[in-house]
């Protein structure tokens, strides 16, 4: 998957014609791979309800929209009208994670593709995705991914 996203990187960069295509289509298997990765289960063959399905994917919606303002999984829970028990008991049956794991995951992510593709700091970064102490989300950043924001970062330049 690095490789991937190594790819994605070199070619935005690249000068070369039908770049947007290119990177359209391995953004979009990324996306597949990562569906597989993910969703490693039918819903007929380990007994996981369809419900928890549109359940787990109004989630993930919710996510991508609110991220950068909401990390609670109270917020999740609230927005979907279930209990925030009921929410962790779907996410971590399907997915063997909890809700926060979830909302971590997508703020990560942004923090990374921030990092690689713009000229912002790392406390603008840090503020565009909701964190006012940027020493708190360094700590968040390289506990989750064992690499501090920095470090990440030069790895890329």
């Amino acid at each position: 998957m690095a490789s991937r996203f190594k790819d994605i990187n070199t070619e935005f960069y690249q000068n070369l014609i039908y770049k947007k295509q290119k990177i359209a289509s391995l953004i979009n298997t990324t996306y597949i791979d990562l569906a597989r990765y993910y969703v490693k289960f039918e819903p007929t063959d380990n007994g996981t309800s369809i419900t928890y399905i549109e359940t787990l994917r109004a989630l993930e919606k919710a996510i991508d929209h609110y991220y950068k303002t909401e990390k609670s999984a109270r917020f999740y829970a609230n927005y979907l009208n279930v209990s925030i028990k009921h929410l962790n008991r779907i996410v971590k049956s399907t997915l063997d994670k909890t809700t926060t794991d979830l909302i971590t995951e997508r703020v990560l992510l942004e923090s990374k593709r921030l990092m690689v593709h713009s000229n912002n700091s790392l406390s603008t970064i840090a503020e565009i995705l909701g964190y006012e102490d940027y020493a708190y989300f360094s700590k968040v950043f390289k506990s989750k991914t064992n690499i501090t924001p920095l470090n990440f970062k030069k790895s890329y330049q």
